[in-house]
């Protein structure tokens, strides 16, 4: 088994989610677990929902709604299934249904809490994570979307939550490797549940920690995190032109290069993957040919790095 996490701008589109399936059904036998974010900067636009209702301009978030449930409805029917169209419109309809009705509430209140930013901003991940499993079958694949709010146990620290890993690795490895033998699982990244099934999100690098939770739950044989560039370089490509890809890093290494600044992954975030002694590789979404970077417990000494 695998873990494949895709970012936001991996999914960002109709475009992006066919890229992400040719890439998924090619390491199928492999058995993968898909971890994907929200689409875009949907978090985003929901937080912004959020911020105008709670200013009590209703016209302006019903507006909002209406654009984010046109986004994904379009973007969606072109990957998913003519029989699944009628059960994507469904779905939509529900979660904005909610959505809405959520904002509403924020609107009278006037106040928005820490518990209410994570109710919002956890559509993002809902939304994409069935949009994705439904264009898996589109494409040829056995998919099952999975509600990671089902999986991934979390204390109350609302939008900065820690899984609880014990009971969060007992609900992995009892749910998923079954799944896995006929199917591929998908799974939102960066939300997670407490104990009474309120909804959480795991804050900064979320869909990451998910992805190395996930792999050290099911004992995956690596994670892959598929973002928009080729692995960690040796400077910022947008500050100093032409940097190496680094192909083999340590742990302390990527984090010594997160501290000084690199931002293609911050390292805190894999630290279950690191203790289960689980590789964790850097691919691009767009270029799945480019070998990446792999990150691993030990450091491999090397007289070319890149």
């Amino acid at each position: 088994m695998i873990v494949m996490k895709f970012g936001g701008s991996s999914v960002e589109s109709a475009a992006a989610i066919e890229r992400v399936a040719g890439i998924v059904k090619s390491r199928a036998a492999r058995r993968p677990v898909v971890v994907v974010s929200a689409m875009g900067k949907t978090t985003n636009k929901l937080l912004a929902i959020a911020q105008t209702a709670i200013e009590g301009r209703r016209e302006e978030y019903i507006r909002q709604i209406h654009d984010l449930r046109d986004f994904h409805s379009r973007e969606a029917r072109q990957v998913v299934p003519l029989a699944e169209r009628a059960a994507l419109d469904r779905i939509l309809d529900d979660h904005f249904q909610e959505l809405t009705e959520l904002v509403k509430g924020l609107a009278v209140l006037g106040e928005l809490t820490p518990r209410s930013i994570d109710a919002i901003s956890a559509y993002g991940e809902r939304l994409s994570s069935i949009i994705v499993s439904l264009a898996f079958r589109h494409f040829g694949m056995s998919a099952v979307h999975v509600d990671s709010r089902e999986l991934i146990v979390t204390d109350k620290r609302h939008t900065h939550a820690a899984p609880l890993f014990s009971e969060t690795y007992s609900r992995l490895s009892a749910a998923l490797p079954p799944l896995t033998e006929k199917s591929v699982v998908v799974m939102g990244g960066f939300i997670g549940s407490t104990r009474d099934g309120v909804t959480t999100t795991l804050g900064r690098g979320g869909s990451d920690l998910t992805a190395a939770v996930v792999g050290a739950g099911i004992g995956a044989e690596e994670i892959q995190i598929w973002t928009d560039v080729d692995g960690m370089l040796t400077a910022d490509p947008t500050i100093i032109p032409g940097g190496h890809r680094v192909k083999l890093i340590s742990f302390a290494e990527a984090a010594e290069l997160a501290y000084f600044g690199a931002k293609v992954l911050h390292p805190a975030t894999v630290v279950p993957a690191i203790e289960k002694n689980i590789p964790v590789l850097i691919l691009n979404s767009r270029r799945p040919e480019c070998g990446g970077t792999r990150i691993v417990s030990d450091a491999v000494h090397s007289r070319n790095v890149a």
